[in-house]
């Protein structure tokens, strides 16, 4: 395996923004967009949950188990999916099966919207149930995608910016949510209908732009301005036979891939947490424990951006250590956001600064540690992976009715030291089985893993 190297003679950033190709910028615009439409597709469901809900008279237990199963099924295609994706094609090329990929998800989501074909909750489950199973697939091109158009020492940068499309792109989306659903007299049906659609021109702007001799552009400006294509249009070609296999030999690739379980399960279970905290424990009403949950998302954006960043420069490794810290301390202060309503501001608002900013990070270091044709199959173990952290919304519940019910604080508590728990293994992990993946520090790190299994080479 060719290990990575970055250039050491890099034009520096002038002002907010780092220095890197036109066509990188309008590539990541794009291939924001088309991350804002998966993440739509996904988080529709739980925007029109109530309305389902009161529809088809589901239970709690029946409606967290059954969300589980969808959140689950994500992971369930995505190694096979990315693996058939870095054989058809890297660059330009990785449109071709990206948009099989969309059309999946999209047709799913619209479907769920036609009343003869959503008429129980059991279709309404399936349609779901395949919608996500695809979008993980979808998910995994996507990021390869962004890796591929931009210099690898902008990648933190760039996956950090395009990852903003999940907190920020499905807020404008539920905005446009509210207001179907206002205008349809809540008739849940109409957003799976309308939604979907915004697909079309997203989908005809990014085909049109990616193209070869864009992507040979945005090579030849990159090295001409002292950066490294992550993979050069002599490369462009197909996936190796082996390459998932190899993926599993890779710490690096593992290591962000049980990371990246731990940090859904963290950020399922904290969501899972704080309303019935808020509601029942601190007593705010139904309305404002479901206002007040969501401050992570204010700063949870511009986590992603600023640590992604900064580990283009101080290393993946050590700004992963500094993020799993962070979140163990935050989850640790949640049990006082009842205090007063500055703590529940102030220690969500410091929790969001890393709850998303921890995943491009991760698929940086993944990114760089595998074969640069196969950057998707390796990325996909992360999301494979993941697909498991969604169970974590059960064991919050079991606690919670350990320690004896929605209205006793005791079990919300453990539960909190239970997430607490999940962070620090992930630091313990990433500190003991995983290596530098860039920066001054690549190659001469510690770790009980050797730099060759990990696709790092040794400094001199």
């Amino acid at each position: 395996m060719a290990p990575e190297t970055q250039n050491n003679n890099v034009q520096k950033k002038r002002g907010l923004l780092p220095k890197a190709p036109g066509l990188s910028w309008l590539a990541l615009i794009a291939l924001w967009l088309v991350f804002a439409v998966n993440a739509n597709c996904t988080e529709l469901m739980n925007r029109i949950m109530p309305a389902v809900v009161s529809e088809f008279n589901i239970s709690a237990n029946l409606s967290g188990l059954l969300v589980s199963l969808v959140m689950f099924s994500g992971g369930l295609l995505s190694m096979f999916g990315s693996v058939w994706s870095d054989r058809i094609g890297q660059g330009w090329k990785r449109k071709k099966s990206n948009i099989i990929v969309a059309v999946g998800y999209v047709l799913f989501t619209f479907l769920v919207g036609l009343p003869f074909l959503s008429v129980s909750v059991v279709p309404f489950f399936i349609f779901a149930f395949l919608r996500q199973s695809i979008r993980g697939v979808g998910e995994s091109i996507e990021v390869s995608s962004v890796a591929e158009w931009w210099p690898a020492e902008r990648r933190g940068f760039a996956l950090g910016a395009h990852h903003t499309a999940y907190p920020w792109g499905s807020l404008l989306g539920g905005f446009l949510v509210a207001a179907i659903m206002a205008a349809s007299g809540n008739d849940w049906r109409v957003c799976f209908l309308v939604i979907p659609a915004f697909a079309l021109p997203v989908w005809i702007f990014y085909w049109l732009f990616a193209k070869e001799k864009r992507f040979k552009k945005y090579e030849n400006d990159a090295l001409r301005m002292g950066l490294t294509p992550t993979i050069q249009s002599s490369d462009i070609g197909t996936g190796e036979k082996g390459s998932l296999k190899e993926c599993f030999k890779n710490p690096n690739i593992v290591v962000g891939a049980f990371c990246a379980l731990f940090g859904i399960a963290s950020l399922t279970a904290i969501n899972f947490w704080m309303s019935p905290y808020l509601a029942f424990v601190a007593h705010y009403d139904f309305s404002q424990a479901a206002a007040y949950s969501v401050i992570f998302s204010i700063t949870g954006g511009i986590g992603q951006i600023v640590w992604s960043t900064l580990s283009d420069k101080f290393g993946r490794k050590r700004i992963l250590l500094i993020g799993f810290a962070w979140l163990a301390a935050a989850f640790f202060m949640m049990q006082f956001v009842g205090i007063s309503f500055a703590w529940l501001i102030g220690v969500q608002l410091f929790a969001g600064c890393c709850t998303n900013a921890i995943f491009p990070v991760l698929y940086s270091l993944v990114s760089e540690s595998g074969r640069k044709t196969n950057i998707a199959t390796g990325l996909s173990l992360t999301v494979f992976f993941s697909g498991f952290g969604g169970f974590s919304a059960y064991l919050i519940g079991v606690f919670i009715n350990l320690g004896g019910g929605w209205d006793v604080k005791s079990g919300y508590i453990v539960a909190l030291y239970f997430i607490v728990a999940l962070m620090l293994i992930a630091f313990l992990i990433v500190l003991l089985f995983s290596h530098e993946s860039n920066g001054k520090r690549r190659g001469r790190d510690w770790a009980l893993v050797s730099y060759e299994a990990c696709g790092i080479e040794k400094a001199s």
